[in-house]
């Protein structure tokens, strides 16, 4: 049996953002939006780096197919 605990890997905004080639800001809005896990810590946040990694290798998942409906207005045949 393996006991061993594996931890993420985190890194601050400033730091996944000298990683990957792009702005703090974007990688902020990424955490915001849920598609990058990060824990506060502090005034600052932790990013987990291999969360990062896994969207960037795998992309923003297909957006569900629209729906039918604009404005309240629904679209009929």
């Amino acid at each position: 049996m393996n006991n061993t605990i594996r931890y993420p890997n985190m890194g601050t905004v400033k730091q996944a953002a000298e990683i990957y080639g792009l702005s703090p800001h974007y990688i902020r809005r990424l955490c915001k939006t849920g598609k990058v896990r990060y824990v506060n810590a502090g005034r600052g946040w932790l990013v987990n780096l291999d969360s990062l990694a896994r969207y960037f290798e795998q992309g923003d998942p297909a957006p569900a197919e629209q729906s039918r409906t604009a404005h309240g207005i629904r679209q009929i045949g």
